[in-house]
């Protein structure tokens, strides 16, 4: 039976970009031994759009420097000033694209994941532009046609609204990781361990 990481996570979550690399060390420190599965969790999908303004900017700052303390990830200067523009937080479209890569690429699927919350976090870019997708499936070498195509399909629509189904039924917080290995689900992480607790737990787990 496969052994399995699962990732629940949303593009638009702080802590998720916060431990975003410690999920890309631990797939190339175990690639060829480990599975990934990525559930995007929709978290500002729906009903829970919400456009980015002053006082949630101010919010943001205070969790995000937090993040930084605790996990050494650095938060970039043109997302700071990006805060201040309002616009819409919608964890649907970047969830897609997520999606639609873990479909079409799926050994790039957890880089294409940190490349694109690096693309809001530190170099301030909207999530809701289709571009910014396309321009890191070009950095990776993905068919940006293809992508596209089945980014804009209403199949991968319903396949997202699934996902954050799954993510609700798996997770209540952001991120979580689990392992599933012989037919058990186990949780490695909720909300931030560091690198070498989780890699001590995978290890324990599949050596």
């Amino acid at each position: 039976m496969e052994t399995k990481l699962i990732y629940v996570m949303d593009p638009l979550c702080g802590w998720c970009y916060g431990s975003a690399d410690n999920l890309l060390k631990l797939t190339q420190q175990y690639a060829g031994r480990l599975a990934v599965e990525i559930i995007p969790a929709g978290m500002w999908a729906g009903v829970n759009v919400r456009t980015q303004s002053r006082a949630m900017a101010q919010y943001f700052i205070r969790h995000d420097r937090q993040i930084e303390a605790l996990t050494g990830t650095a938060f970039g200067t043109d997302y700071f000033a990006f805060l201040g523009k309002e616009v819409v937080l919608d964890s649907e479209v970047p969830s897609r694209a997520i999606m639609a890569v873990q479909q079409l690429a799926p050994e790039k699927a957890v880089v294409f994941m940190v490349k694109v919350q690096q693309a809001r976090y530190q170099h301030g870019k909207d999530l809701n532009d289709t571009q910014v997708y396309l321009n890191i499936c070009q950095e990776l070498g993905i068919d940006t046609g293809v992508f596209q195509e089945r980014f804009t399909s209403a199949s991968l629509q319903v396949l997202t609204l699934h996902a954050f189904e799954k993510a609700t039924s798996y997770a209540s917080a952001y991120p979580s990781l689990f392992i599933e290995h012989n037919g058990r689900r186990i949780l490695l992480e909720q909300g931030y361990a560091s690198y070498a607790e989780l890699d001590e737990s995978v290890a324990s787990i599949v050596n």
